[in-house]
């Protein structure tokens, strides 16, 4: 019985031993190869030797946020820039604003343009106008869509609904500063001297 398990395990070491030198061997014989015929590998730092990457646009090329009370109008400006050294020209939509929960918002923003032609560098304000009048407290968000041709490319706007704790200020007593900065003189006169009628 120790004798099979003796030669099993030989056995088993016997293969391994047979199957290394084997793949080094035919891993010997095809850097010869590949030598010989001046062919590489791909490595993972050869980008010529790879298939191009796919490179997706962010899903937002920036974000807008804005605080205000209900029933407050608010104007939220931004600028779309050219970085290029050709004329563009852009489109400027928007879509839905929604709560927290998907819910439509009482009233959607608008925008002041659609359209923007801008020379090699060039800029443009846009203005978002929204009315907040029935509006609950939380937080809203939609996109400004900016497209030039085939892609559209999203601004964040999050606009948070919230009641403001306004600053108190209390009066002073007026009292107590009218004594100080007034003088004798605007609370008394003198009377002046009556002259005795001549009756002789």
């Amino acid at each position: 019985m120790n004798t099979t398990n003796k030669n099993s395990g030989n056995v088993a070491d016997n293969l391994g031993t047979i199957l290394s030198r084997s793949f080094e061997m035919y891993k010997g014989i095809l850097e010869t190869g590949l030598n010989a015929t001046n062919l590489k590998l791909p490595t993972s730092s050869d980008c010529d030797a790879c298939a191009p990457k796919e490179e997706c646009p962010p899903k937002f090329i920036g974000k807008l946020y804005r605080s205000a009370m209900p029933n407050e109008s608010i104007i939220v400006p931004f600028i779309i820039n050219n970085g290029s050294s050709v004329p563009k020209t852009y489109r400027i939509g928007m879509r839905e604003l929604k709560d927290n929960d998907g819910n439509l918002a009482p009233i959607q923003p608008k925008l002041n343009k659609n359209t923007v032609v801008l020379p090699p560098n060039g800029q443009e304000r846009i203005l978002i106008g929204l009315q907040l009048a029935n509006f609950s407290k939380g937080t809203y968000e939609t996109e400004v869509v900016v497209r030039e041709k085939d892609y559209n490319q999203n601004i964040l706007l999050t606009v948070d609904v919230q009641d403001v704790s306004a600053s108190v200020f209390t009066p002073l007593d007026e009292k107590k500063y009218n004594l100080k900065w007034q003088s004798w003189k605007t609370h008394f006169y003198c009377e002046r001297p009556r002259t005795q009628p001549n009756n002789g």
